[in-house]
């Protein structure tokens, strides 16, 4: 599939999050680690930032860090460089393995905007103070010398067919953008709530119940139907 086509549609489905087995290319860890603005190439390509989260032996994973980052860090830098990503989503993972829990925000962009992206979050006062909390134990970015990652498809698992890799961007797009918009309209809700760690695990907690109570009918139902009703494997 022409690589331009897709662009074009992905964005006009941009009102319409998942796992993926690509491990984590060359990184930084932020604070003055990218390269001057002439030395980055031309082109377009996926950039990941990733939040590390702390995840106690014994313990389960605290999403609401994750539905906190989100709400509070990406959010603001997302709403600010709109123009500059053409396709984006949030990914979520908590394994007991060397990547841990993990919060990331994946984009395709330039990196030109990558840059300037990364720099505002290295200079994002809730993120600094997650980090000096310990509750964010690391930030890593990947670097901007090269495009390792140019084709749409190229952050899709790779067990798919490549028309479900090409295409699948469109839909991890749409649904993070309902979950990102679910999780600012909820924060609204408890903006008294002045303890913004447990304001952020009201809103988990919110997330959690609609996803139960409305996850069937208002998600996984019409995705059911798109597809014609018909039946699929489920894997757990």
């Amino acid at each position: 599939m022409n690589t331009g086509k897709l662009i074009v549609t992905i964005i006009l489905l941009l009102g319409v999050a998942g796992c993926t087995s690509l491990r984590p290319s060359a990184v930084s860890t932020g604070n003055g680690a990218a390269p001057a603005p002439e030395s980055l190439p031309d082109g377009t390509g996926w950039w990941y930032a990733r939040f590390s989260i702390a995840r106690p032996q014994g313990e389960a994973p605290r999403w609401y860090i994750g539905t906190l980052l989100g709400g509070e860090v990406i959010a603001p830098v997302f709403d600010r460089h709109i123009q500059d990503i053409l396709i984006w989503r949030v990914h979520r993972r908590s394994g007991d393995d060397a990547y841990g829990h993990v919060f990331s925000f994946i984009f395709y962009s330039t990196p030109t905007a990558a840059q300037r992206i990364y720099a505002e979050l290295d200079d994002d006062p809730v993120l600094a103070r997650l980090r000096q909390s310990g509750k964010v134990t690391a930030v890593s970015y990947d670097k901007l010398a090269t495009i390792t990652r140019p084709r749409i498809e190229d952050t899709s698992d790779a067990r798919w067919p490549l028309t479900v890799q090409q295409t699948w961007p469109a839909f991890a797009m749409g649904a993070s953008r309902m979950w990102l918009d679910l999780v600012g309209e909820i924060a609204d809700k408890y903006a008294g709530e002045t303890d913004l760690e447990q304001r952020y695990r009201l809103v988990q907690r919110d997330i959690d119940t609609i996803w139960a109570e409305e996850g069937q009918g208002a998600l996984l139902h019409h995705l059911s139907a798109l597809f014609a009703y018909q039946p699929l494997q489920v894997r757990y």
